[in-house]
């Protein structure tokens, strides 16, 4: 009777405990964080980055020696300290403890690899072949210094872009594929990627801070910004990234979804082609600038959803002067006075090219209905990404719209690229903008590492950039990520890559 009785227990625990497994099991699958992107990469090599779509998952792998915080804030991350005791010499500590997701330990060894990969690079070697590299000393496993050939005061900031996600020697001199197979130090493992379709991650066992609650993320491909919204309310996804600014009075409606929003580091504008006319004349390039309604555009193709823009250089960074600034306005009869200064009168017609994107096409359809009141037609040209580049390069073009978003958060970068005469006809200067002054500026600025000489340099630079009317400016971006009612703790950054490694999932 006493065995019967043992036997019994034994078999009610056991059902017990089955049911506990089943039920933790699938409280684990409940904790995976499902996220809909808009669209896939082509690669995960870190140093042939050629888009901001692998971030997503490398945000998640890798970690860098400094990365921006929600507030925009450079900080630490796996560097404990970093002196910069001369403007060319820096001498950077390492966390202790740190591991990569295969448990091996991260070491000075990985960082300089990292740094040299990245120099040697056709694609980065403008942002790190500064590195003298004969000047790498190692003090000890974790300390280690290096020189630059000269000055760059942007080269602090330059250490937070994904291209420097710090990578383990052994592995990849052991062969392993960078481009599909990432292996880091960031809080997920990468499971599973399946291009244009989905990314599936776990938690990283070794990673050095506090473990993620979640158990892991599915990352769905969604181009569709309508279909993504559809799965977010049907619970089919937690989160969703790329809202589309018509979808945010909907959103806003919904008890059981959140907006997120934040300005992002873009300026989206229209650009002149100064070496074709009507705009190679100052005249007609300011006549457009006071011709145009740009706050009713941005209240109707954008939904508010940003900032009018006031200046090249986005408020998010240091050195702007754009919140000192107030948005053009419409001036009609000045207008007027400059296009007849400029030989643009009744029956000139003008074409804008845009891409295949229907908001820039809305943009170009409202100028055009503005412009009809001073006789101007716009011949509206939407093309194709490829075509559309291609035709800039031709100087097909009279205007364009575009918009500018530098990978490295610096002022420098911000200007070099659109307005340094070195890069006339390559993306975004297809103004084919060029003036000495701003020139020697740029290149000032980015060599002199004292704030208050640097912030005189770039209010200066912005000054002339408004001056010479290059740009109509449209707005500064925003973010937008769209919720459930279970997500929690996520911290927006200003970009669509996030690090997901705080957020937690509520129980349905």
């Amino acid at each position: 009777m006493k065995k019967r009785v043992i036997i019994g227990m034994l078999l009610v625990l056991s059902l017990f405990m089955t049911a506990c497994s089943s039920k933790d099991k699938s409280g684990e699958e409940g904790k995976v964080l499902k996220v809909a992107v808009s669209e896939d990469t082509t690669t995960l090599e870190p140093n042939a980055l050629n888009d901001d779509y692998a971030e997503n998952i490398l945000i998640q792998v890798y970690d860098t020696l400094v990365k921006r915080n929600a507030k925009g804030e450079l900080v630490n991350s796996l560097a404990e300290s970093i002196e910069n005791p001369d403007p060319q010499t820096f001498k950077i500590k390492l966390r202790d403890g740190v591991k990569f997701s295969d448990g091996s330990p991260l070491t000075a060894d990985d960082v300089i690899f990292t740094l040299q990969r990245a120099a040697g690079s056709e694609k980065f070697k403008s942002f790190y072949g500064k590195i003298d590299p004969n000047s790498y000393q190692k003090e000890d496993d974790l300390t280690f210094s290096f020189k630059l050939t000269e000055p760059d005061a942007a080269f602090l900031n330059s250490l937070s872009h994904p291209a420097v996600s710090i990578v383990s020697k052994a592995y990849v001199e052991g062969g392993a594929d960078l481009a599909t197979a990432p292996m880091g130090t960031g809080p997920f493992v990468l499971d599973e990627w399946v291009q244009n379709d989905h990314a599936t991650f776990s938690v990283n066992e070794n990673y050095w801070g506090d473990k993620p609650s979640i158990a892991g993320i599915e990352m769905k491909v969604i181009p569709e910004a309508s279909q993504r919204i559809i799965e977010l309310e049907s619970g089919g996804v937690d989160l969703a990234y790329k809202i589309d600014p018509s979808e945010i009075p909907n959103i806003e409606e919904n008890k059981d979804l959140t907006l997120y929003r934040k300005l992002d580091n873009s300026v989206h504008f229209i650009g002149f082609n100064m070496d074709k006319a009507p705009f190679d004349k100052k005249e007609a390039r300011e006549a457009m600038v006071n011709a145009i309604d740009m706050k009713t555009i941005f209240e109707t193709v954008y939904m508010n959803s940003g900032k009018l823009a006031t200046s090249p250089i986005n408020p998010n960074f240091k050195y702007s002067i754009a919140d000192s600034l107030e948005a053009n306005k419409v001036n009609k009869e000045k207008a007027k006075e400059l296009f007849a200064a400029a030989g643009v009168g009744e029956g000139t017609n003008i074409s804008i090219y845009t891409s295949d994107n229907t908001q820039r096409v809305n943009v170009a359809t409202m100028m055009q209905a503005q412009l009809k009141e001073y006789g101007i037609g716009l011949n509206i040209e939407r093309l194709e990404w490829g075509a559309f580049m291609d035709a800039l390069k031709r100087k097909e073009h009279n205007m364009f719209i575009m918009s500018w978003n530098p990978s490295i958060v610096d002022a420098h970068y911000e200007l070099f690229q659109p307005f340094h005469s070195s890069n006339k006809g390559q993306g975004p200067n297809f103004m084919y903008f060029g003036n000495e002054e701003l020139d020697n500026l740029i290149k000032e600025g980015l060599s002199t590492v004292d704030d208050a000489k640097r912030a005189e340099i770039y209010k200066r630079a912005q000054e002339i950039i408004n001056q010479e009317y290059p740009w109509l400016y449209i707005c500064y971006g925003e973010t937008l990520v769209a919720a459930n009612s279970r997500v929690e703790g996520l911290q927006l950054l200003p970009k669509y890559p996030q690090e997901l490694k705080d957020v937690t999932l509520l129980e349905k």
